[in-house]
C-alpha cells in the first residue's frame, strides 16, 4: 500500500463525519470552516475543512499535490479530488469510520477543556473496528459537535506498529457555507483507484 493511502485513510478518520449520527464521532449539526493541522508520526499536513450537516470538504497538499476530499456522510462514501489533473476517484469510507458510531465509543465524558478557544468534552476512545483496526487515544467534542481535537493511535491488522495521529482546529468560524463546496465540479475524470494511486506514487517519486 503507498504512502499516500495510508495518510488519506488517517485525515479520513480524523476529521470525517461518522456514516450515521452519533452523539460522539458524529456529524455536527452546525455549518462552519476551519483550519485543520494533521499529523501522523511526526510529519504535518495543513489545510481548510468546510462543514454542513452530512457534509465535509477538506483541503490539503500532500507530497507537494494539492487535493480536495468530499464527504458524504448519508451515503457512506467520498471523492479525492486532484485539481490540477482534471480527475477524481470514488471511494467508500474506511471500515473504521464507518464503525464509529457504535454504542461502545459512547462512554462517559473524560473532563472539559478549551481548545483553540472553544468549550469542549474530551472522550476516551478505545475501540477495535471489524476489520481489527484499532483505535486509541482521546477526542474534543464541542458542545455542537464539533470535533476540535483527536489525539491517538492507530494499529492496523498484522501490524505490531502502531500509528500516531493527531488533528486539530484552529481559527473556527460558524456560519452557512457556499453549497457548491460540497459537489463535484463539473469536467472531472473519473479514474479508477488503482490508476490514481499509480500517478500519485509516480508524483510522489
Amino acid at each position: 500500500m503507498r504512502r499516500w493511502i495510508v495518510v488519506l485513510s488517517l485525515l479520513l478518520i480524523a476529521a470525517a463525519p461518522a456514516a450515521t449520527h452519533s452523539r460522539m464521532l458524529g456529524d455536527a449539526a452546525i455549518a462552519y470552516s476551519a483550519v485543520r493541522t494533521v499529523t501522523v508520526n511526526g510529519r504535518s499536513y495543513r489545510g481548510m475543512v468546510f462543514h454542513v450537516p452530512g457534509h465535509d470538504r477538506h483541503e490539503q497538499e500532500i507530497h507537494g499535490i494539492a487535493e480536495v476530499i468530499i464527504l458524504d456522510a448519508a451515503a457512506k462514501r467520498g471523492y479525492l479530488i486532484l485539481p490540477m489533473l482534471k480527475t477524481y476517484v470514488a471511494f467508500a469510507f474506511p471500515t473504521l469510520m464507518a464503525d464509529l458510531d457504535s454504542p461502545a465509543l459512547r462512554r462517559s465524558p473524560a473532563g472539559h477543556e478549551t481548545v483553540n478557544g472553544e468549550r469542549t468534552t474530551r472522550y476516551r476512545i478505545d475501540f477495535t473496528a471489524a476489520n481489527g483496526t484499532r483505535a486509541r487515544g482521546f477526542a474534543w467534542l464541542s458542545a455542537q459537535g464539533v470535533l476540535m481535537r483527536i489525539d491517538g493511535t492507530l494499529t492496523r491488522p498484522g501490524s505490531s506498529k502502531s500509528m500516531k495521529i493527531r488533528m486539530e482546529l484552529a481559527n473556527l468560524a460558524i456560519g452557512p457555507q457556499d453549497p457548491t463546496l460540497f459537489r463535484l465540479p463539473p469536467g472531472l475524470v473519473k479514474l479508477p483507484a488503482g490508476a490514481l494511486e499509480s500517478l500519485l506514487g509516480a508524483k510522489a517519486g
